[in-house]
């Protein structure tokens, strides 16, 4: 019972399907062999779940006060249900494992996993705490989930850093910005009075502005990328369309809400 209570910690569920995915696709783009796939697999799984575990760690009295949170059990440090000391130990066991992988692999992959792990814990270590400065939080998002682990399975697999490759690395960043938006959103009413996010000091408004701003940054910058390779209309034309789509389908309670008041309104 206690090792399902500290795997709920990893919070995989909400993660498995989407930033797994981007060392990933940094690793295929690569050429990467079966093998070394699997390897960025497996540390990239323990790199995320690292990042939140931590923020677990270190939420604890927050957690306790949210209630959406509290009701889904996301937080077992928070219900008392595993220790602080046993979480420190999940932690070490989170970070020896993709390090000492990285390092039997190439110097540039090594570096940018360190440098994911890094942005990581200064989003969410006392003190220093990124996920609360004001627009830091939203910057850290995309570098950690999406900028560093891209370029990390990229060059874990051997890839050498082009232009077409920073191009991507930014469009995952930018992507990664976006989510946390969209996750400041949905939290605006939760985090009032709990978690100084950059929606909350900015107010929900101007939060979907913000929102707004980052799509249309994704979509030039895809633009770019099409200009500068041949991906293909059939890709061109997806990528397009999940832009668009992510944050609507990720904030669709919201955007109900919006059109439900503006019938009223009517």
């Amino acid at each position: 019972m206690k090792i399902k209570e500290y795997f709920k910690m990893l919070r995989v569920k909400e993660w498995i399907k989407f930033y797994t995915l981007i060392p990933l696709i940094g690793a295929v783009l690569a050429h990467a062999t079966p093998s070394i796939f699997i390897l960025v697999c497996v540390i990239f799984f323990c790199v995320i779940g690292y990042g939140f575990v931590i923020n677990n760690y270190f939420d604890v009295e927050i957690d306790k006060r949210h209630t959406k949170k509290v009701m889904q059990g996301k937080n077992p440090l928070s219900t008392g249900k595993v220790t602080k000391k046993g979480t420190f130990m999940l932690m070490g066991v989170l970070l020896a494992i993709p390090i000492a992988l990285s390092c039997f692999l190439t110097p540039n992959g090594l570096l940018f996993t360190l440098l994911s792990i890094a942005f990581l814990t200064l989003y969410s270590i006392k003190y220093i705490r990124l996920k609360e400065r004001f627009i830091a939080d939203i910057i850290t998002h995309g570098m950690m989930f999406g900028l560093f682990p891209f370029l990390a399975g990229f060059t874990l697999a051997g890839g050498d850093l082009n232009t077409l490759t920073l191009l991507l690395a930014s469009l995952f960043m930018i992507l990664g910005c976006g989510a946390l938006l969209t996750h400041q959103i949905n939290d605006y009413e939760e985090d009032l009075g709990i978690s100084s996010t950059t929606v909350v000091r900015v107010g929900l408004k101007s939060g979907w502005t913000l929102l707004l701003s980052f799509v249309l940054l994704a979509i030039a910058n895809l633009e770019l990328i099409a200009h500068c390779s041949d991906i293909g209309m059939l890709f061109h034309g997806g990528a397009f369309a999940y832009l668009i789509a992510y944050p609507l389908y990720t904030c669709r309670g919201e955007v109900q809400g919006v059109i439900n008041n503006y019938s009223c309104a009517e």
